[in-house]
């Protein structure tokens, strides 16, 4: 009993140890002072878009699969950049999440493909035009 149960343990911590691999979340913070522009751009993604009080940006990022995935974020004295790329051959198994807080005078710019994206606590008017002659849809919120 004792071997079967030492047995299975050890399976349950390998099988934690593979999920581990297998999942990745960060969390970066931008300090900001006064309006930010805070750019986005990503593929295939679920993106959620929080507004807040904090005199911050907070980019929480969730990947499945993290070694599909390159991801780069800055900031500088305009704004907040996260930038994240499928890689070629892996990143179709890849699932990203990014959930973006940030202050109520923040303007976005989002360069999205085929993402799923939620306005998080946001009230106001969304226009939604048809797209132009590139396919490219140009978003206008009043």
């Amino acid at each position: 009993m004792v071997r079967r149960l030492t047995t299975l343990w050890g399976a349950v911590r390998a099988a934690s140890a593979v999920a581990d691999l297998a999942r990745q979340s960060q969390t970066d913070r931008f300090g900001v002072s006064g309006p930010v522009t805070v750019y986005l751009q990503a593929e295939e993604s679920e993106v959620t878009l929080r507004r807040w009080t904090e005199p911050l940006v907070e980019v929480r990022t969730r990947l499945d699969a993290p070694f599909g995935w390159r991801i780069a974020a800055e900031q500088d004295e305009a704004g907040v950049y996260v930038v994240a790329k499928r890689r070629a051959l892996v990143g179709g198994l890849s699932r990203a999440e990014f959930i973006i807080a940030a202050p109520p005078d923040a303007y976005y710019i989002l360069k999205l493909a085929n993402c799923r994206l939620t306005l998080d606590g946001w009230d106001g008017t969304l226009h939604l035009p048809p797209p132009d002659a590139n396919g490219l849809t140009r978003l206008e919120a009043r």
